[in-house]
């Protein structure tokens, strides 16, 4: 049988007897005040543990009333912002556009305010899969207001798109909502490299002589759209800055003894010294992030400088994963500790076939097509149950939010966009502490008991 729940989205299913076992694991839970738990104590046999589990499983993540068959187009402000973009429009107006934005977005006025000092931000790229508008509109924004952006590659190779956010449409495969529309599409063409632009030239050709030649054309792929004539954006992400340069040496290996420590510090002292150059850095998500960020040690002594230095630091969807492992080199504590952040939950994580997205499969992260992390858990365990929490809204976008004035997170696609208004809102106008852009495109201040928050629950010893 099922029931209505009063919050939330969807229902609950039940069978008979289901609630007195829920209490009963409540209970166990909670006694074991975070110890082990005792599942004997709870369960009878293995039938009653798989029918429970069956139950709570299909219970776990919040659904949708209704089914949604087909894609829903949200409006988001971003398609306008990247056709503009695209199209070659004005500065002056592009500007405008973004001024009012950050206003919309967070109430600050950073009208006739830009980087006039030589600021320079870097943005780490994943080399195997960046969402294009993760990066194009976050990259845009700084650099239209005066800033230089330093892409920034593990070696220094040129990055890859995924093919699904560089032709339009694409619909989140856990939402069915819209994400890559023609204008966000175009404009992440328009940073095809050179060589990549000769790749996608190929790939549409070829679709093009397989409809010619096919007697029935209706079931074959749509031809990919043609390029817009090479522009500005094309020589960006060509040459990109290499992380293995900048930061030389990844952590010391325990085969390499003890006297390595000192050679260590010593070459890593005068690299983060040097980073001092960049006013920010932030990471792109798209599933390629998963690879190149995880426990990249690189990753995370700069994390570390830029944290405790009181530099701005971002993580753009699956960005976040280097933001989440980060940790103090002392004491062991997460650098997120206390402070708010978004990312995907549990609803719209990689699941099964939704992390293979190339449309030629020439990426797959894992055998099932599953994302290998769970992102919200790894950001909830960073941050903690004291203070701070984990940010979300099911099916809004944008969503994105600053903690302590330096560290930014944004949910998912469509938030490289509003983690660059947060951004420029901080550096250009002074906002501070912990402020969120809600789904409803407006934003509001961060407190621990926001309806948007979720804590972490924490057993009391």
């Amino acid at each position: 049988m099922s029931e209505r729940t009063t919050t939330g989205f969807g229902n609950r299913v039940t069978y008979a007897g289901m609630d007195t076992l829920d209490g009963r694991i409540r209970k166990a839970v909670e006694s074991a005040r975070g110890g082990r738990i005792d599942w004997s104590q709870v369960y009878r046999n293995y039938t009653e543990a798989a029918q429970h589990t069956a139950y709570a499983s299909a219970n776990k993540v919040p659904l949708f009333r209704e089914a949604r068959p087909a894609p829903l187009d949200r409006q988001l402000r971003i398609e306008r912002l990247a056709m503009a973009l695209a199209d070659g429009t004005p500065r002056d107006e592009l500007i405008e556009m973004i001024d009012d934005d950050v206003f919309r977005r967070t109430g600050i006025d950073i009208r006739g305010k830009s980087f006039n000092n030589g600021e320079t931000f870097g943005a780490r790229i994943p080399v195997s899969g960046y969402m294009s508008p993760e990066m194009t509109l976050f990259v845009l924004k700084l650099m239209l207001k005066g800033a230089r952006v330093v892409p920034i590659t593990e070696h220094g190779e040129e990055p890859v798109p995924y093919g699904i956010s560089v032709v339009a449409p694409f619909a989140d495969q856990a939402l069915n909502a819209l994400q890559i529309t023609e204008g966000i599409a175009r404009l992440g063409r328009q940073f095809l490299t050179p060589a990549q632009r000769d790749r996608y030239n190929d790939a549409r050709n070829a679709a093009i002589a397989q409809r010619n030649a096919a007697a029935d054309s209706g079931s074959l792929p749509a031809v990919p759209p043609e390029l817009d004539p090479v522009n500005e954006y094309a020589s960006f992400l060509q040459n990109p800055a290499s992380l293995r340069a900048l930061v030389r040496d990844s952590w010391p290996r325990p085969k390499q003894g003890e006297d390595v420590r000192d050679d260590f510090a010593a070459r890593l002292e005068p690299d983060l010294e040097a980073l001092n150059q960049f006013a920010g850095m932030a990471w792109v998500g798209g599933g390629g992030a998963i690879g190149d960020f995880g426990n990249n040690t690189r990753d995370w002594a700069l994390l570390e400088a830029f944290i405790k230095g009181g530099k701005p630091v971002v993580g753009i969807c699956y960005g976040s994963i280097a933001i989440a492992q980060a940790k103090d080199s002392l004491t062991g504590a997460y650098l997120l500790q206390g402070y708010f952040a978004t990312g995907h939950g549990d609803a719209d994580n990689y699941t099964e076939n939704t992390a293979t997205m190339n449309p030629d499969g020439t990426y797959n992260p894992s055998i099932s097509g599953a994302a290998p992390i769970n992102l919200s858990d790894m950001l909830k365990q960073a941050i903690g149950p004291e203070e701070g929490g984990y940010v979300m809204e099911l099916d809004r976008a944008p969503m994105a939010v600053i903690s302590g004035g330096a560290i930014i997170t944004g949910n998912t696609v469509e938030d490289g966009d509003s983690t660059a208004d947060l951004l420029l809102a901080s550096r250009l106008g002074g906002l501070t502490g912990d402020y969120f852009i809600a789904g409803d495109g407006r934003g509001r201040v961060l407190a621990k008991d926001d309806p948007a928050v979720a804590r972490v629950a924490r057993v009391i010893g």
